[in-house]
C-alpha cells in the first residue's frame, strides 16, 4: 500500500490513479521501473543492448498496467474517431502502422473506410490480434526493420516518445524506405512544452512542462524540433489539423501549416498565457502534435 511518504513523493498519485483506474501502488512500482530503464537506456551505446532494454520493458511492466490481450473486435475501438479524422490520407490505401499495438488502429480502418493492403509492425503482436484476417501483423523491431515492400501512408501513434535519441535516425530512415515516393506520413505524438506525458505525471500532471518525463517516454518533443528533424531525413509539405477538440472532427478534411503552433512553442508570452487557463490544476489549453508530411 502506498504510504504517507509515497504520497510525498508522488503528489498527483491518486489523481492520475483516478483518471486511468490502476491503483496507486500499481503506478508507483512501474514509475519505479520506468525510471531505472529511462536511465540506463539514454546512457547505453550499444544498439543490441538497447533493444534489450526496450524488450525488457515492455515485457516488465505491462502486467503492471494490467494490460491483457482483448479481441479487438469485441470492445469499442479506441480508435476510430483518430481513423476518421485522417479518412482523407486513408481513404483506399496501404497502410503500414508503425508500434501498432494491440492492432485497433488498423482494425479500425478496415471496418470503417475503402482500403488496400493494411500491416502492422510491433515488437510484440498480441494472439487476438493475428485473428484478424484482413491485417498482416509483423513481429519484429520497430527501430530498424526491413519490409519487402512500400505503402501509400505510414501512421504512427504515440511511438516516437518512446524512441532513444540515439535511435531516431535509425527508426526515421526505416520508415521512409516503407514509403513509396510520395507517400505520406502521419505522426502523432504528445509536445513536450505541454509535458510530462507518462507516468512521471503521478510527480506532476499540470502540463506545463514542469519537469521533464522520467519513464518510458525517451524523447518528448516539439513541432519546431520534430519538423527540423524529419526535414533533415527528406519529408516535406507538413500540415496539421484543427487543434479544436469539439471542431477537429467536424473539420476533419481541414489541413493547415504547423507554422502557427512552432510560432506559440516559441513565445514565452504565448506558453505562459496558455498555461494559465487551468481547469482543476491542469493546463486546459494544450495540443499534441499532429503532422502530415510527405516523402520527397
Amino acid at each position: 500500500m502506498p504510504t504517507l511518504s509515497d504520497n510525498n513523493k508522488f503528489p498527483h498519485i491518486k489523481r492520475f490513479s483516478k483518471v486511468i483506474g490502476i491503483p496507486e501502488a500499481n503506478l508507483i512500482q512501474a514509475f519505479q521501473i520506468e525510471r531505472k530503464f529511462h536511465t540506463a537506456i539514454l546512457s547505453e551505446e550499444s544498439f543490441e543492448k538497447r533493444l534489450s532494454l526496450y524488450s525488457n520493458v515492455y515485457r516488465t511492466v505491462h502486467p503492471v498496467y494490467g494490460k491483457t490481450s482483448k479481441n479487438i473486435m469485441s470492445v469499442k475501438n479506441p480508435k476510430d474517431k483518430k481513423v476518421l479524422l485522417f479518412r482523407s490520407e486513408l481513404f483506399n490505401k496501404s497502410i503500414l502502422d508503425v508500434g501498432c499495438g494491440e492492432g485497433y488502429f488498423l482494425a479500425s480502418v478496415a471496418n470503417k473506410l475503402k482500403h488496400k493492403r493494411l500491416v502492422g509492425i510491433d515488437v510484440s503482436i498480441p494472439q487476438a490480434a493475428k485473428q484478424y484476417s484482413e491485417i498482416d501483423f509483423i513481429s519484429a523491431d520497430i527501430i530498424d526493420f526491413k519490409i519487402d515492400e512500400q505503402f501509400d501512408v505510414v501512421f504512427s501513434d504515440q511511438v516516437f516518445e518512446h524512441i532513444a535519441p540515439l535511435d531516431i535516425e535509425t527508426h526515421l530512415k526505416s520508415i521512409w524506405k516503407a514509403l513509396r515516393k510520395g507517400g505520406i506520413f502521419i505522426i502523432c505524438t504528445p509536445n513536450r512544452f505541454f509535458g510530462p506525458n507518462d507516468i512521471t505525471r503521478i510527480i506532476d500532471c499540470s502540463y506545463t512542462n514542469r519537469i521533464n518525463a522520467q519513464g518510458t517516454h525517451l524523447n518528448e518533443t516539439t513541432y519546431t524540433e520534430l519538423i527540423t528533424i524529419l526535414k533533415n531525413q527528406g519529408f516535406n509539405h507538413f500540415r496539421t489539423i484543427v487543434q479544436i477538440p469539439k471542431l477537429k472532427h467536424l473539420f476533419y478534411f481541414l489541413r493547415i501549416n504547423p507554422s502557427i503552433f512552432m510560432l506559440i512553442e516559441n513565445s514565452k508570452l504565448l506558453m505562459n498565457i496558455l498555461y494559465a487557463f487551468k481547469f482543476r490544476g491542469q493546463c486546459f489549453a494544450k495540443f499534441e502534435i499532429v503532422l502530415v508530411c510527405e516523402k520527397k
